[in-house]
């Protein structure tokens, strides 16, 4: 009867052990992390004028990018980088958004003109902003911070 009882509560107390570590583990995933993007809308036009100024810019350069009329990007370049013949890495910590991160990849077209790709992250934020052209335009999307790697 000792042994029942004893294997019972060993057993209690495992079971409230992972229904703990589960409840902290989804409060952390569910949105304690502030929003580092919150004033901004879901999705808006981008300025690809100010965009293609990234690719000339060089290794330890300040920049200051107004990519919409409530986002201006402004930080340093950590790195600008030709991977490929068609290809430039670009990266920049963002002095006005917490030194968040911004990638870029830079493709060069067979017509000489540029695609850009990029993204703005912050591990200790719930939100990351994506740059992506559609249709021939630029846009800002935000988007959770869950579906990203953080590199």
């Amino acid at each position: 009867m000792k042994n029942h009882f004893l294997l019972g509560f060993l057993l209690a107390i495992f079971a409230s052990s992972i229904t703990f570590s589960q409840e902290t583990f989804l409060k952390e995933k569910n949105g304690q992390k502030t929003l580092l993007f919150a004033h901004l809308p879901t999705k808006q036009a981008c300025n690809a004028a100010e965009l293609q100024k990234i690719a000339y810019l060089g290794q330890s350069e300040s920049i200051s990018l107004k990519l919409t009329d409530d986002l201006t990007l402004s930080g340093e370049i950590l790195e600008n980088l030709t991977t490929s013949p068609n290809v430039q890495k670009v990266s920049v910590r963002l002095s006005n958004f917490g030194n968040a991160l911004l990638h870029f990849s830079i493709f060069t077209q067979p017509d000489n003109t540029n695609k850009i790709i990029g993204r703005i992250i912050h591990p200790k934020h719930g939100d990351a902003l994506v740059i992506a052209q559609e249709n021939g335009k630029y846009y800002v999307t935000k988007h959770k911070m869950e579906f990203f790697m953080v590199e």
